[in-house]
């Protein structure tokens, strides 16, 4: 009877490990599985062999290299959602009908064409046109870039309210795997799940993971704030101006933009680079208003009448951009004459043409504190050229960051990968391999069931002696 209980401990072997194999090859596209390995001991009874017995089920699995996977993740997270919204504006800068250069080249050239007949009616209806082109770039463009904010704030709502179900789902999974290893259950599943998650965040924010002897995982950010603790997770809150806070019991702290992965990216690019370029076409749309609006002063029009306003909206540089207007309808009361009774003369037309290449230079004297410090840095980046260069700058220093940014996602994708094949040359499922056990599991289960088919064979040569 021993042959025959050692065969049937080779078939129970065969079969578990057919089980495990028939897992593995039906999660091969379950993401964050880990393959899992049948472990085989030799029993015995007394000084005889008494067969196989499955030891463990074992889970193939390198926190190390889940933790390689993280840390490129958020690196990926951060470039790739950047880069996105980098490449958007760069159209809009370039684009034809929303560019401002492109304006600028159309604005200056029916100045120049108007002189040599600055009294003509056609001409002056021609730059009151391009004028009123202007001013909807600088709107457009304006609320594009708004838009494009408000965009943001929300891709950041909904990317906090994901990021608080994550961490609540692996505090919620580490409390599983606590009580599953504590009453010796498999927890094979739930560390797949968990860790899935955990790469699921990790590309949300830079987060730094430490494995518990009980099996659970513990999640901080770079400066140490705790996400999650055992069965106890944290809380992203965004506060009404889009600060973040993590908020932890009766706890709240204060959280910076540099959070990495896309929660990062999305702060970044809201209240730094779309920020700082909405800050530039404001200083942009106020000097070319006031720098128009200041020499057309100087010249009279049809009516022999000092020059008006040409541009309005200006009071105040803040908004500039998305206030702007024409507050002239009538081609007569353009001023280009420098002379009252000369509608030929196109001195202070000239005047005006010649601003194309005039520098800007920004009087701050009396300019409300609280604005002018919002808008040092933009008016120094413009103060010395001319708009139409200062926009040309920006549209290409704005290109320069988008491919740079582009590159790097590229690179920080590449390195998730190489570091993802890593993670599956040991936890991955490979189909060839997993082909090959259940030919060897199928052969020892076959070679088993021939024992046992001897082994009656012999009890029914011995019980035939005794007949």
């Amino acid at each position: 009877m021993s042959l025959i209980n050692i065969g049937l401990s080779g078939m129970s072997a065969a079969n578990a490990g057919l089980s495990v194999t028939a897992h593995n090859v039906t999660n091969v596209l379950t993401p964050g599985y880990s393959r899992q390995r049948v472990g085989f001991g030799a029993e015995v009874s007394g000084s005889m062999g008494a067969g196989v017995g499955v030891s463990s089920v074992e889970r193939m699995a390198d926190n190390y290299l889940n933790q390689q996977i993280y840390k490129q993740q958020g690196s990926w997270g951060f470039n790739s959602i950047s880069s996105k919204y980098m490449e958007k504006t760069e159209t809009l800068l370039n684009n034809d009908s929303t560019s401002i250069s492109k304006g600028l080249d159309r604005f200056y050239a029916a100045l120049g064409e108007a002189s040599t007949a600055p009294q003509d009616i056609a001409h002056r209806q021609t730059i009151l046109s391009q004028s009123k082109s202007m001013v909807q770039r600088f709107n457009n463009l304006s609320s594009q870039l708004d838009t494009q904010a408000k965009q943001v704030d929300g891709q950041l709502t909904a990317s906090v309210s994901e990021a608080n179900t994550l961490m609540a789902s692996i505090a919620s999974m580490n409390e599983g795997i606590r009580s599953a290893g504590a009453n010796g259950q498999n927890m094979s599943s739930l560390l797949d799940s968990r860790d899935e998650a955990v790469r699921q965040l990790s590309g949300m924010m830079d987060v730094n993971t430490t494995y518990n002897d009980d099996g659970t995982v513990s999640l901080t950010l770079d400066k140490g704030q705790p996400l999650v603790t055992g069965q106890t997770a944290s809380q992203l809150k965004k506060a009404p101006d889009g600060t973040l806070t993590v908020v932890r019991g009766n706890s709240e702290l204060a959280l910076d933009e540099n959070l990495g992965g896309t929660i990062g990216g999305l702060m970044d690019y809201r209240d730094g680079e779309l920020n700082d370029l909405k800050h530039e076409l404001d200083v942009m749309a106020y000097s070319f208003a006031t720098q128009f609006n200041d020499t057309h002063a100087k010249g009279f029009d049809l009516n022999d009448n000092a020059g008006k306003p040409v541009f309005g909206g200006v009071d105040s540089i803040d908004g500039a951009a998305k206030n702007l207007t024409m507050l002239i309808n009538d081609p007569k009361e353009l001023a280009f004459s420098a002379a009252p009774g000369e509608p030929g003369n196109s001195t202070n037309l000239e005047a005006l043409n010649d601003l194309r290449n005039s520098a800007v230079s920004i009087d701050t004297t009396g300019m409300d504190p609280k604005v002018l410090d919002q808008y040092q840095s933009a008016i120094d980046r413009l103060d010395g050229k001319s708009i139409f260069d200062g926009y040309t700058s920006l549209s290409g220093d704005w290109s320069i960051k988008t491919a740079q940014l582009e590159s790097d996602a590229e690179a920080s994708q590449a390195l998730v990968k190489q570091a993802q094949g890593e993670r599956d040359s040991i936890a991955g499922v490979l189909l060839d391999e997993e082909a090959a056990n259940i030919m060897t599991y199928t052969q020892m289960y076959q070679a088993n069931a021939q024992v046992i088919s001897t082994a009656q064979q012999l009890f029914d040569v011995t019980l035939s002696m005794f007949r």
